[in-house]
């Protein structure tokens, strides 16, 4: 059961960061929270202090017109600030994608800004509420109003911020860089590898006993696994479980995806009890999943070079920040693909993403949609190149050199002036020195005839 916690509380998380409302109706009920203390500590505030006036002066009607006026302006400068969020949104769906909508309203600064507007009106309603027009000025509570006129007037700097920050946050650039934030935050998860050149670990698929494929228990993205809770059942169990899945594959309520072997006595317990390590939801989350933290950068791409926009720039950009991350990912260590107990029998078995196939997500779509833009095709071959320096093991390197040929492949396909080929030939040969000579790869200058 601790496990089927930990695993939902992991899952939830990311909603919980990404959602709009939990910060500001937090700030509600903080809202109601001040408005009881400052009424409370306004009784009998004034008595024996001259300098009160300062603080508030005047009779239960002024004290009432003040806090309906200022009630009034912020009710108008959080439906403006609610619009402008809408109007952002929508901007940013069309522009960069539906699924970066996440990293908008992730932003910290949004969601105090929307709570600050929520927490003062709850403010200003309740003391309104309290107050009598025919109070005399003694009984006005002076703290609850003071306050109140500053809520407000924090409000208004508030949207000023909140303007900016918006400004700022539907830019190309900035998203592009908060959607990096993330590939790195996924990165950051990882362990340090080894210096040495040590092979990635595949699961082994021949050969193997047969056994049992339960049901997978619901549908959705699979958002979380706890690995560590499934080794130690298959453990106590004296079992091998392989999971034909890995977190951020969608998968059907009744999918056979797992398997247990040597056949469980009762497989409908098994599955049960694996099914409780296992979460999935609507969407796909960064959360042990590193593909996703990439596909979010090379959709902003990929929508960049869509006719619609053909912002070949913004792509550029984007080339940049995943060759940044595609280095720093280099020096981590990728989850192996199979777990070991601690006899060191092999008792889980999944698939993983391999730093192939994390080049293979972060390059392939770029290229296929820009194939026939000659600066993007030379962008990508100079990022290559320049990650040949960070290649620490023969399978990274060996993903840079194909990565490069199919570029290579493509500009001979898809560009037809031969100028422009040519300037890809020439990125071509530099890529391929800094990389090592790849033997199977055609000489570059055999395609235009000449030498580079």
């Amino acid at each position: 059961m601790g496990g089927a916690i930990l695993n939902w509380l992991r899952a939830g998380w990311d909603a919980v960061r990404t959602s709009l409302w939990i910060l500001p109706a937090i700030m509600f009920v903080a809202g109601i929270a001040m408005a009881v203390a400052a009424l409370e500590l306004s009784l009998g505030w004034a008595e024996g202090r001259r300098w009160a006036h300062w603080i508030s002066s005047g009779s239960g009607d002024d004290a009432r017109n003040l806090i309906s006026t200022l009630l009034t302006a912020v009710v108008t400068m959080a439906s403006l600030a609610f619009s402008v969020t809408v109007v952002a949104l929508s901007l940013a769906a069309n522009t960069f994608g539906s699924r970066l909508i996440r990293i908008f309203r992730s932003d910290r600064r949004t969601q105090i800004v929307l709570g600050m507007f929520v927490m003062t009106i709850v403010y200003l309603l309740l003391v309104l509420r309290t107050l009598r027009g025919e109070a005399p000025a003694s009984g006005v509570p002076e703290v609850a109003v003071a306050l109140g006129t500053l809520l407000a007037l924090v409000s208004v700097l508030a949207l000023l911020a909140f303007m900016q920050n918006v400004a700022s946050l539907i830019t190309a650039g900035e998203v592009v860089r908060r959607a990096r934030r993330e590939f790195d935050s996924a990165i950051g998860e990882l362990p340090l590898a080894p210096d040495v050149d040590s092979p990635t670990a595949e699961a082994t698929t021949d050969a193997r006993p047969a056994g049992t494929k339960i049901r997978l228990p619901r549908e959705g993205y699979v958002q979380s696994v706890e690995f560590t809770k499934i080794l130690q059942w298959a453990e106590r169990n004296d079992a091998v479980v392989r999971l034909n899945f890995r977190p951020g594959d969608f998968v059907v309520e009744g999918d056979h995806k797992v398997e247990v072997i040597p056949p469980p006595p009762d497989p409908e317990r098994a599955r049960k009890a694996i099914g409780r390590f296992i979460a999935s939801g609507p969407h796909r989350t960064p959360t042990q999943d590193l593909e996703f933290a990439i596909r979010q950068l090379v959709e902003v791409a990929v929508r960049a070079l869509s006719p619609g926009i053909n912002d070949p720039f913004t792509a550029m950009a984007v080339i940049d920040r995943l060759r940044g991350g595609l280095a720093r990912l280099a020096t981590r260590r990728l989850p192996p693909a199979t777990l070991e107990d601690s006899a060191g029998t092999t008792r889980l078995v999944r698939n993983v993403t391999t730093y192939a196939g994390a080049v293979d997500a972060a390059f392939n779509q770029i290229r296929q949609a820009g194939s026939a833009k000659p600066a993007i095709l030379i962008h990508l071959l100079k990022a290559l190149e320049d990650l040949g320096e960070h290649a620490r093991t023969a399978e990274q390197r060996e993903a840079f050199q194909r990565h490069a040929l199919l570029a290579h492949s493509a500009a001979r396909r898809d560009v037809a002036e031969p100028l422009d080929q040519r300037d890809v030939e020439i990125a071509y040969d530099r890529a391929v020195r800094a990389l090592g000579a790849n033997e199977g790869a055609e000489p570059a200058v055999s395609a235009v005839g000449g030498s580079s």
